[in-house]
C-alpha cells in the first residue's frame, strides 16, 4: 500500500486520456452553451444542492458559544479589506484553538490579502490537513499558486477542491475568485 500524497504537493495531473475527454466535453458543452440558453443563478445552486455529497459544512463561531468571537472579527475585518487586522485576529484564534482549520483558513486568507502566497499557502495547508474533506481549503491553495504564477499547480488545486465540493458555484469552468493583492483585483 502507497503512502496518500504529502498535504504540501498539489495532486498529480490526471492521465492524458482523461484530460483529451475533458477537451471533447468541454468542446461540446461550448456549442450547447451557444444554442441553449444559459441556467440563471438560481437553476445554478438548485444544481450544486443537489450534487452535494454532504450537508454543508458548519462554521460556527466563538460568540454563538458564549466566548469573544476573533474568528467573526476577523472575517469581518477581511471583508473590510483589512487584512493586518484579519491576520491579528486568525492569529487569537490559532493561538486559542491551534486545531481549528478555520482559524487557519482565515490566516491564509488574509496573508494572500496582503501579498504572501507562500505563507498563505502553508497556512491553507494546516486547514486542509485539519479538515482534509473541505474543498474551500483546497481552492484557497489555488489562489496561491496562481498567485505564484504557476498555473498548472492552480488548476489541479481547483479540480481537487471542486471534487470534494461541487457547490463551490465560483470554481464552476475554472473562474476562481480575483486573488487580492496578487493584482488580480478583488
Amino acid at each position: 500500500m502507497t503512502a496518500p500524497p504529502a498535504p504540501t504537493d498539489p495532486p498529480p495531473p490526471r492521465p492524458a486520456w482523461a484530460r483529451r475527454l475533458d477537451a471533447v466535453a468541454l468542446a461540446a458543452a461550448a456549442v450547447l452553451g451557444r444554442l441553449l440558453p444559459r441556467p440563471s443563478e438560481a437553476e445554478l445552486q438548485a444544481l450544486a444542492r443537489r450534487d452535494r455529497r454532504a450537508a454543508p459544512v458548519p462554521v460556527p463561531t466563538l460568540r454563538a458559544l458564549g466566548f469573544d468571537d476573533p474568528l467573526g472579527d476577523g472575517r469581518a475585518a477581511f471583508a473590510r479589506g483589512d487584512f493586518a487586522e484579519a491576520l491579528h485576529n486568525f492569529g487569537q484564534v490559532i493561538a486559542t484553538h491551534p486545531q481549528s482549520p478555520w482559524g487557519w483558513h482565515g490566516r491564509g486568507d488574509a496573508l494572500l490579502g496582503l501579498g504572501d502566497p507562500l505563507a498563505a499557502d502553508e497556512a491553507y495547508a494546516r486547514a486542509a490537513a485539519l479538515a482534509p474533506g473541505v474543498g474551500i481549503h483546497l481552492g484557497g491553495r489555488a489562489n496561491c499558486a496562481r498567485a505564484r504564477g504557476d498555473a498548472d499547480a492552480a488548476a489541479r488545486w481547483w479540480e481537487a477542491a471542486l471534487a470534494l465540493d461541487p457547490s463551490l458555484t465560483w470554481m464552476r469552468d475554472g473562474r476562481a475568485p480575483p486573488v487580492r493583492g496578487s493584482g488580480g483585483g478583488g
